[in-house]
């Protein structure tokens, strides 16, 4: 009867450790060099106001302005230079949800973190992605109307939803020269 009990007690542990596997491969995606989570617990951030973002020391963008630019531009040269270097960004939608980007430097390439968490009508596919880059540029010109300049991530090692699938490129910031 004990040997019954126990074989019934190890069947059930399997069954448990099979069905946690499942649920974890459900909400967890990883390929190629990227890493997704879907839930809010996975991001490294708060639903922070784009003010608190601003004291925080983030690059903010969004219908309120732009604060903190030059943070990006000091990352750039940074990437530039071959120093280690990280950055934060805080990006509003019309609706004053956050989108953060983080950026981290280690000397040889740039881990790219998007994180969709917050953002309320971000739909089914937002969580948290993850790449490494090999490239930051940076292109001053036309950007539809206005004139400006943007910042792109290049050479990465997986796509995980590109701003232009064409180039094979992460839009990160665009800068109006009239903010």
């Amino acid at each position: 009867m004990v040997k019954r009990e126990l074989q019934t007690i190890v069947v059930t542990a399997i069954l448990l450790a099979i069905a946690i596997v499942a649920w974890y491969e459900l909400s967890l995606s990883q390929t190629n060099g990227t890493y997704k989570h879907k839930s809010k617990a996975a991001s490294g951030h708060t639903d922070m106001t784009f003010k608190d973002a601003d004291k925080a020391g983030y690059v903010v963008a969004g219908p309120g302005g732009y604060f903190n630019v030059e943070k990006l531009e000091a990352f750039y040269q940074a990437v530039q230079d071959r120093q280690k270097s990280q950055l934060s960004i805080a990006r509003y939608t019309d609706e004053g949800d956050p989108i953060f980007v983080d950026l981290d430097f280690d000397g040889q390439s740039i881990d790219y973190v998007y994180d969709t968490s917050w953002d309320a009508f971000g739909g089914q596919d937002k969580g948290v992605r993850k790449t490494k880059c090999e490239v930051i540029n940076k292109r001053t010109g036309a950007y539809g109307e206005d004139y400006g300049t943007t910042y792109v991530l290049s050479k990465c090692a997986a796509d995980i939803g590109y701003s232009d699938s064409e180039k094979k490129e992460y839009h990160l910031l665009f800068i109006s020269q009239g903010r």
